[in-house]
């Protein structure tokens, strides 16, 4: 229902939510805030530039004003209006989903997929086993031409693809081409979405993270042992495009392949607030991987998968291929607002195990190979044959192979 509500209102009810929020929330956050409108005259003059926008509009706007989108709005606006990429604000639809992803409970059909631009299509590129996907016999391989009765094109890929995912017993047509064939099927979503998948060519185990959430930590646990039990002697981890989730879930992924931290900061990460002060940090135990390495990288790595990919490299663990990643590395918190939304906001940085921050300055890889636009559309999509930075993996691995081979005979 719409409801007329003055603008200057709404603004200063969002202000107090926020400041209210944060206040109690996380004590760091408020000296931000602070920070950013440190007196009341730089708040009277932004309520004041409002205020005249108010007066234009009831003025001149013969319309009226939904309360709900004005408040979003609103908080958009702002929180984007900090620069900072990693912040934003969530409307209390987009905070549900959101929430559900980070905790790993959000049910999905069991499909990862990827835009192909040659055919404009969704390119599956793995199905989950037990999967509502997999259960309907859909592989990877197969591409989706329809969700939900819409056909898939260049300009709605991305809001199609968050069909895909869902509340537990939701359900989504899915119409799909498999062996040149159309086949239809209703999924009725009831599976953990995947942020880790797996599989092997030959001795070498390739692990692609999609996401740092909460169920990733399980996933790769279970990614290790099965490529393990399938008798694979080096690893090859794809954290290519990879820029969700979150620094804790990050270091506890790190921590199934890394040693203790007894160098540099002595932790996978230490947070340091704005004034240079450590207020949190994130050691490891000695279990650890000893399986050879590296990593695949890109500027799409971005956030948690950067700090995973560089602490990696800090504790000799990896080398890197790709090219450099996003450089944006943060703390984020997240609050609750009263209108069922939230703000996601910056409230630290980020320091690896050994080497300098990243935010701002991003992760360069050990070999520089890059990929052409096309190339880059096709991660994912593309076979390992086609895949320059699969390639160069799979020559330095084999040289690595060849050298211990050597080294026995001798």
């Amino acid at each position: 229902m719409s409801k007329k509500i003055p603008l200057g209102t709404a603004l200063a009810i969002l202000f107090v939510v926020m400041a209210a929020t944060i206040a109690i929330t996380m004590k760091v956050s408020m000296s931000a805030y602070n920070n950013l409108i440190s007196d009341l005259s730089e708040r009277s003059a932004m309520y004041e530039g409002v205020a005249e926008v108010d007066k234009l509009v009831r003025e001149k706007f013969g319309g009226t004003i939904d309360s709900d989108v004005v408040y979003s709005g609103l908080a958009a606006g702002y929180v984007n209006g900090l620069n900072d990429p990693a912040s934003f604000y969530l409307n209390p639809t987009e905070y549900e989903i959101y929430n559900n992803k980070l905790l790993g409970k959000m049910s999905g059909t069991g499909i990862t997929c990827t835009y192909n631009t040659e055919t404009d299509h969704l390119y599956i590129t793995s199905v989950a086993k037990n999967s509502p996907a997999d259960q309907a016999g859909i592989v990877a391989g197969d591409e989706i031409t329809k969700i939900a009765d819409i056909d898939v094109d260049y300009e709605n890929y991305a809001d199609l693809m968050s069909n895909l995912e869902g509340t537990k017993l939701s359900n989504v047509n899915v119409t799909y081409l498999h062996e040149n064939k159309s086949n239809t099927a209703n999924l009725v979503m009831g599976y953990n979405l995947q942020a880790v998948t797996y599989r092997n060519v030959g001795s070498i185990g390739i692990i692609s993270i999609t996401g740092f959430y909460e169920n990733a930590i399980a996933q790769f646990q279970d990614a290790i042992k099965a490529l393990t039990e399938a008798g694979c002697k080096s690893l090859i981890i794809d954290v290519r495009n990879c820029s969700e989730g979150t620094i804790e879930y990050a270091t506890k992924v790190l921590d199934i392949l890394v040693p203790v931290a007894n160098d540099g900061t002595g932790a996978m990460a230490t947070i340091v607030n704005n004034e240079g002060k450590t207020i949190k940090t994130y050691p490891s135990d000695s279990d650890c991987v000893t399986l050879p390495m590296l990593v695949l990288i890109n500027g799409g790595t971005k956030g948690p998968a950067e700090l995973f990919a560089c602490d990696l490299r800090d504790f000799g663990k990896a080398q890197l291929i790709g090219t450099k990643t996003k450089g944006v590395c943060t703390l984020q918190q997240l609050y609750k607002l009263s209108n069922g939304g939230a703000v996601v906001l910056t409230v630290a940085n980020v320091l690896p195990y050994t080497s300098e921050g990243i935010n701002g300055v991003g992760v360069a890889p050990d070999y520089i190979i890059k990929l052409t636009s096309e190339q880059s559309a096709q991660i994912g999509i593309m076979s390992d044959g086609e895949d320059p930075q699969m390639q160069k993996a799979f020559e330095l691995l084999q040289s690595q192979d060849d050298s211990s081979a050597g080294a026995e005979e001798g």
